[in-house]
């Protein structure tokens, strides 16, 4: 199996070595391709260099990787996970015990993207707890968190129901919307970047109490 990958729309092109441990030093969702290569964000702990304004590690060399166009390189940019983002207070650890939660969510390209206005992604619950009638809540991009190749998106003041399961991406809400915005391929500027969820790239989260 190879170590990378380099075609266009693969979820898995990302350097292999790295973890999907969101906690972990050398963790996937921080790598990116430029059309220098695979390159680690910079000011991560994973390149040794807290400077965010440095420029990225190169991991692996490959001119050209990102593209310039619509068929060259990676081609658009591509989803290659989503995650719930978690906290650690009692109104953003995702539960039932404030009727104040804060939902975000975080969705990770492949390449840098640019973003302009207020795209929005829809959480879904399931309504598996008590009652119905919840969701879907419709996250709104915030620049707050974002980083080059991961867009941050938020809903605070909800209420939680124990037992429910959210989902960012579902066969009814399966798209980031643009709301009149844009989000573009960094490296060419002119390209959309993908905002459909792949099924390999959904995520849940069951809400406890």
């Amino acid at each position: 199996m190879a170590l990378w990958g380099t075609s266009p729309d693969a979820v898995t092109n990302k350097p292999k070595y790295l973890t999907t441990d969101e906690n972990s030093d050398h963790n996937r969702g921080d790598a990116y391709a430029t059309n220098s290569g695979w390159v680690m964000k910079s000011g991560t702990p994973g390149t040794g260099n807290g400077n965010a304004d440095a420029d990225p590690e190169i991991l692996v060399a490959i001119g050209g990787l990102a593209g310039t166009d619509a068929s060259t390189g990676l081609q658009e940019a591509t989803i290659t996970s989503t995650r719930f983002v978690i906290g650690d207070t009692a109104t953003t650890d995702l539960t039932a015990g404030s009727s104040s939660q804060t939902i975000e969510i975080e969705i990770t390209w492949d390449e840098a993207v640019t973003v302009t206005g207020s795209p929005s992604m829809k959480v879904v619950s399931g309504n598996e707890g008590t009652g119905s009638g919840r969701g879907p809540y419709e996250c709104v991009y915030t620049a707050t968190g974002s980083t080059a190749n991961q867009l941050r998106f938020i809903l605070a003041s909800q209420t939680l129901v124990e037992d429910d399961v959210l989902s960012i991406g579902t066969d009814l809400h399966d798209a980031i919307a643009l709301n009149g915005g844009t989000i573009k391929d960094t490296a060419s500027g002119t390209i959309n970047a993908q905002r459909n969820l792949a099924t390999a790239v959904r995520t849940t989260h069951t809400v406890l109490a």
